[in-house]
């Protein structure tokens, strides 16, 4: 291997970094581990990537500059032979609804660009596939399936209402023609027919007798030429004592009638008001008032505020008004609101002339939106429902009716990673859509390679991306560096094994280790014994945190590193220094039981989690971990606790709760809001 040229870095004092001086090789992959506290990332992103970052910003243009946010430059006294950077981040920085995993990594522009050129039309009213056709077509399609018929080729006349028959014949005969069809009865132009076209509607011109033989084509299709001229794109061809055959070179559905437009590549973009569910307005879900956040516990009688906007102050009047009515009505106000009869249920929430009920309570409500405690107010018991227009699907039927290999680019994008490589694989072509789509499917193929590679092949390309984790999030980022095959680039990445499962690990290192052989400098903060067997040259911060860190224990090669005695990391790689395990464990002698969880990939799961002790949930990425911790059983404690009201994933019951006195997510995004939040405020 040849030598390696340095990245130079000498008088480090960012953060607690003790006037570090440091050399990195290029085109390599280094690791910097120690132990939390130590300086790694003050080293790796608040000085490398804030240097790099901060040159290649400084290269640009004065109005360029303008949209880019610019970093403080690291105190530091001189960098050397630095690189344009590129942090890869263990965060999802995404909080919009109409970003999703197709979108961030590109693939529905390929997927979009695909179904534009390739894609066939199908009529949104029948589903039926549209045609466009020509003479040729149409020709080759009557010798093929009615071979040696007699046949009329005519072409269709609109008549507008109050139309005169002694007009219009006449100016038929001058031009040559010798027959029309009226009410299914062939007519003879001369004598002229005595006909009442005063309704409007519409006649055929007959345009030629011909017999559907192979020796006769070249007369069918000037007939048919013809006719698609002077039927606006239409012709007719019946055939004697059978069926009627219409042609259009108009891109229509024959059978209902119905004109379709060509598909372009923003119909299939839900961000566009072009491509978009005019319902949901291309969020796939729309905002409704929930019952289930009104009257969160029905086991509460209407008498001890079962219907909680009425517990407040705005809902005090209607709360009295409910209380008077309801005992005109034969309604025990003592009783549990979830014993009421569904007849009862209905009244309280749409009222009568006389109770504007829930729904009224909201509508009148809703006059005051433009205060914001209101907007606050009524947000509480809003939770995202299905579009009914287009089932989460995001788009208009128009471009839901555009398939390839019998599939919406909707029911591509809820397919995962792996199961569209298999799709786009074993997809059968006509030789011109293959050409057509070559270069299109090979981006497609490659980016989906991609992704499989850094282990998110489980994805769907629906998923939003605000919804990953923070290592899911990154590892898609670095699936786009992958694809973007840059060269001469700092690569900073932040504990990239984070959330995978070892079986992934070792796959995420030899990645980042290829994008080092690409010509690139990869720098990784980790922790992972995968990751440092795996790096070219080791830097080991310490040898404390804070105070006692910030100064290189160790800089080297991964052979060196295994010897050196000082690095508390190396003893623990050799086996040198160990964590003992636990003799006794504890046991819960109470239980939280979460049954029937069927959220996303999970199937119809009971988890039964003992209390007063340390649970761990492990798995594969991709398995479920997150969806059963996060998504249902912290989402359903919050709402039972009222700390949070997101809709928890599906699930039957959760059994236990009454020996638990609260609920607290503790997860990877800041705790800070603001500037002068700090540790002791906190």
């Amino acid at each position: 291997m040849a030598q390696p040229l340095w990245l130079t870095i000498e008088g480090a004092r960012q953060n607690n970094l003790k006037n570090l001086s440091l050399k990195i090789p290029h085109d390599r992959m280094t690791v910097i581990t120690g132990v939390s506290g130590s300086g790694k990332s003050s080293l790796a992103f608040d000085t490398l990537f804030a240097e790099g970052q901060w040159r290649y910003i400084e290269s640009l243009s004065t109005y360029a500059r303008m949209f880019l946010d610019r970093l403080d430059r690291p105190d530091v006294d001189r960098i050397s032979e630095i690189r344009p950077a590129i942090a890869i981040e263990q965060k999802n920085p995404v909080r919009t609804a109409r970003s999703t995993v197709g979108t961030a990594t590109e693939l529905n522009d390929y997927l979009r660009l695909l179904f534009a050129k390739i894609g066939r039309v199908h009529c949104p009213r029948c589903g039926r596939e549209a045609r466009s056709d020509s003479a040729e077509t149409a020709v080759d399609g009557l010798l093929t399936g009615k071979p040696g018929e007699r046949a009329l080729v005519c072409f269709p006349l609109p008549l507008p209402p109050g139309t005169d028959a002694t007009e219009l014949v006449p100016r038929l005969i001058r031009r040559g023609f010798a027959r029309i069809k009226v009410n299914g009865e062939t007519l003879p132009l001369t004598p002229p027919p005595v006909i009442d076209l005063s309704g409007g509607g519409e006649l055929l011109v007959v345009l030629d007798r011909v017999v559907l033989r192979e020796d006769q084509r070249r007369r069918i299709a000037d007939s048919l030429e013809m006719a698609f001229r002077e039927g606006a794109g239409r012709a007719v061809v019946e055939i004697v004592g059978g069926e009627t055959m219409v042609f259009g070179q108009g891109l229509a559905c024959h059978d209902c009638g119905v004109a379709l437009a060509r598909p372009q590549p923003i119909l299939f973009s839900f961000n566009h008001p072009l491509g978009a569910c005019p319902e949901c307005k291309g969020f796939g879900n729309i905002l409704r008032y929930d019952e289930a956040l009104v009257v969160p516990d029905p086991t509460k009688s209407l008498a001890d505020g079962a219907v909680v906007p009425w517990t407040h102050r705005w809902g005090r009047r209607y709360q009295r008004q409910l209380m008077r009515i309801a005992k005109r009505r034969g309604i025990d106000p003592a009783r549990p609101y979830g014993e009421l009869t569904d007849d009862q249920h209905r009244w309280i929430y749409d009222g009568d002339d006389r109770f504007p009920g829930i729904k009224g309570f909201f509508e009148n409500a809703e006059e005051y939106r433009y205060k914001l405690h209101v907007r606050v107010f009524l947000s509480r018991y809003r939770s995202q429902f299905l579009c009914p227009a287009c089932k989460g699907a995001r788009l208009k039927p128009e471009a839901l009716g555009v398939k390839i290999g019998g599939l919406a680019i909707a029911d591509l994008c809820e397919r995962t990673v792996e199961e569209t490589v298999r799709f786009l694989n074993t997809l059968a072509l006509p030789a011109w859509e293959e050409t057509v789509a070559r270069e299109i499917l090979k981006q497609l193929r490659g980016k989906l390679g991609f992704l499989l590679r850094v282990g998110l092949g489980y994805l769907t390309l629906s998923r939003q991306t605000r919804t990953l984790s923070g290592g899911e999030a990154q590892r898609i980022n670095l699936a786009n560096q992958l694809g973007s095959q840059l060269v001469g680039t700092l690569y900073v990445l932040d504990e990239p094994s984070i959330g995978l499962h070892a079986r992934d690990t070792a796959r995420l290192a030899e990645l980042t280790r290829e994008l080092a052989r690409s010509g690139n400098t990869v720098v990784v903060v980790e922790h992972d014994r995968s990751f440092m067997e795996s790096a070219d040259y080791i830097v080991e911060l310490g040898p404390g945190s804070g105070d006692r860190g910030g100064e290189v224990v160790f800089a080297g090669t991964r052979e060196e590193f295994l010897g050196e005695l000082r690095s508390l990391t190396a003893r623990y790689l050799t086996g040198r220094d160990s964590i003992p395990v636990p003799i006794v464990r504890r046991k819960g002698r109470r239980h939280l039981t979460l049954v029937g969880a069927r959220e996303h990939n999970l199937k119809n799961l009971t988890a039964r989690i003992p209390l007063g002790t340390l649970t761990c949930i492990t798995g594969v990425s991709g398995s479920g971990k997150s969806t059963l911790v996060h998504d249902t059983l912290y989402r359903a404690l919050a709402r039972a606790f009222k700390i949070e009201f997101d809709p928890p994933g599906a699930y039957d019951a959760l059994l236990g709760l009454e020996h638990v006195r609260g609920v607290r997510l503790i997860d990877q995004e800041p705790i800070g809001r603001t500037p002068r939040s700090n540790p002791v405020t906190y």
